[in-house]
């Protein structure tokens, strides 16, 4: 199969200072394909084993989960993971399919940072510099939180195996899933860690990238709409004004330029809802499917959390938790930013010296104020993407947690 141009980014890319670190993830798992790469093709078949690896031990994991239904204790042992693999699934196979919709708002995203790194205004510039730094920041929590709950998970199998026996009739693996040639009697530890082993680095490559991929194009939606807020509140600094006459009269505007830099604000506006509108078209679906499942996935680790004794289980659990909390509050979090950030640009216009202006300067000007008084709200087909919303699935997790404990006890 031959690769489609638009499938190809440019290699000066990687270089963004905002998008780098994600993009680069992305390569190694063999989503994105670059210019200068050599063995394209191959690049994408290691994206493609990765992924089918991904769906065959998920069907394992739904195999094991059928398998012990009505024991509310395996079912939960084994729903978390089972669920968290399921959504990223998901959200692979959406970029497969629209690849292009991907690159193109990948392309977006660069040409909007190199703009802001090209301007002459030292404050467009630290502002993206505080949101690359910010976004650093993030990734470093994230991606410490996430790989120490897999790789605690790992080494405790492991552990777990060697020094404590094995009385139940599954071997002590990192997860729970299907092994078709377990009889219930051999033990096949060995082959079941391995491939798990292997699942496991896989998941850690593509979960926290995935994430992080996706708030950070957020982070610059943020950015962008920052700058935006600057700009009208600074409107005056952007152009000298000119002096009137001899007499010492107020300095008046050039209304010409004001106007084009109107304008300019308003043709950044409109760029500003096309990339969130298209980047909430590429999200809302993979968030709906996180807003039904992960309250049963915390639910799920609440429950195996209050029902071990060991306290290596706990800790993993409560990593685990805090990861996945972690995953539903950076999307709805960031929705939120951009939409508080959007709210502030009609009040940012007003604050510019707009009494100065002439009446067709004015004009443009209300015509930017009202379009702004729009909300910029990021939606998962029905659902807001909004703090209230995040706060709404924690309780909803917690209600089920609790019903599960009486019905259990």
């Amino acid at each position: 199969m031959d690769l489609k141009e638009e499938w190809i980014l440019a290699e000066a890319i990687l270089d963004n200072p905002l998008l780098k670190n994600t993009l680069r993830g992305l390569r190694y798992y063999g989503l994105l394909i670059y210019d200068t790469q050599s063995w394209k093709k191959l690049h994408c078949f290691r994206g493609a084993v990765f992924s089918l690896s991904m769906v065959l031990f998920n069907f394992t994991q739904y195999v094991d989960l059928y398998q012990v239904w009505g024991n509310v204790s395996d079912m939960t042992a084994n729903a978390a993971t089972t669920l968290l693999f399921t959504t990223i699934i998901f959200r692979v196979i959406f970029f497969y399919v629209h690849r292009t919709r991907f690159n193109n708002i990948i392309r977006v995203a660069h040409d909007g940072v190199e703009r802001i790194r090209k301007s002459e205004w030292v404050e467009e510039r630290e502002i993206l510099d505080h949101n690359v730094a910010y976004l650093k920041r993030l990734t470093a929590v994230f991606w410490s939180c996430a790989l120490l709950t897999a790789n605690t998970m790992c080494v405790y199998a492991l552990v777990e195996h060697c020094t404590i026996p094995v009385k139940s009739t599954h071997p002590a693996t990192i997860l729970r899933s299907w092994y078709p040639t377990y009889n219930g009697k051999a033990n096949h530890f060995v082959e079941i860690y391995l491939i798990q082993l292997y699942i496991m680095y896989v998941g850690q490559l593509i979960v926290p990238t995935w994430h992080m991929f996706m708030v950070t194009l957020m982070i610059y939606g943020r950015a962008e709409c920052s700058v935006l807020n600057h700009r009208l509140r600074n409107l005056s600094h952007y152009h000298a004004p000119v002096l009137a006459s001899e007499n010492r009269a107020p300095d008046r505007v050039n209304n010409p330029e004001r106007r084009s830099l109107i304008i300019d604000c308003i043709q950044r506006q409109s760029a500003l809802v096309a990339f969130t509108k298209e980047l909430e078209q590429l999200t809302r679906a993979a968030v709906f499917l996180d807003f039904v499942v992960f309250s049963v996935l915390l639910c799920a680790l609440l429950f195996e959390t209050s029902m071990t004794t060991s306290g290596v289980q706990i800790f993993i659990d409560i990593c685990y938790i805090t990861t996945m909390t972690a995953i539903l509050f950076l999307y709805y979090w960031h929705a939120n930013e951009i939409n508080h950030c959007a709210d502030q640009l009609s009040m940012s216009a007003y604050k510019s010296d707009w009494y100065r202006y002439d009446r067709s300067t004015n004009k443009l000007l209300q015509i930017f104020i009202m379009y702004s008084n729009e909300p910029l709200k990021m939606r998962a087909f029905f659902i807001s993407m909004s703090l209230d919303t995040f706060l709404n699935i924690l309780r909803a997790s917690y209600s089920y947690f609790t019903i599960l404990k009486q019905i259990t006890s």
